[in-house]
């Protein structure tokens, strides 16, 4: 009999589920189709991954998959989505092979030719942070260069160089005949 004074471990149980988060722009939820075997009028969820997913050292890209469930993000907002991935379960990836001008390849049965990749629901999730920041990274520096640019260019210039080009172009407004309306005074 145990004693009262004997402490216990508790282990901590793996998570069940690893939730990837995504915008609905890239996922479509609810396609309809008729089940083959039964003629059913069925459903499933395809999510397709974003540009700049790298898992391990292959990009991708426009790899989808289809998970059972797709909720409405609680923490996010209506715009983005909570999908479920039972963590111990590997996920696959897939994306259709094309040809050299843009058109799907087929194997010999007329099937298309798909390229599979298998993953871990962490792996996904890992490589999507990983994308999301390198987005958020680039969003950034386009602004800082066309401030950079605007003030070096700025600087570049002298004074008198920037009041000669300022008088140009008011000549040119003072020049033209600018339309007044009674209304507009």
């Amino acid at each position: 009999m145990p004693n009262k004074n004997d402490t216990k471990v508790a282990e901590t149980p793996e998570k069940k589920n690893t939730y990837i988060t995504l915008h609905k722009n890239f996922v479509r939820e609810n396609i309809e189709y008729v089940d083959r075997k039964t003629s059913e009028m069925k459903t499933f969820n395809s999510v397709t991954l974003p540009n700049d997913t790298v898992i391990g050292d292959k990009d991708v890209s426009g790899y989808q998959f289809s998970p059972r469930f797709v909720n409405e993000s609680k923490y996010r907002g209506e715009n983005y989505r909570d999908i479920p991935l039972l963590t111990d379960r590997e996920v696959w990836l897939q994306k259709s092979v094309m040809d050299a001008e843009g058109n799907r390849m087929t194997d010999e049965n007329g099937r298309n030719v798909k390229d599979t990749v298998k993953v871990m629901p962490a792996q996904i999730k890992t490589a999507l942070a990983e994308s999301y920041e390198r987005y958020k990274a680039s969003k950034d520096e386009p602004e800082k260069g066309e401030q950079e640019k605007a003030e070096k260019g700025r600087d570049e210039q002298s004074l008198s160089e920037r009041a000669r080009a300022a008088k140009e172009g008011s000549a040119a407004i003072a020049s033209e005949d600018i339309p007044f309306d009674e209304k507009a005074r």
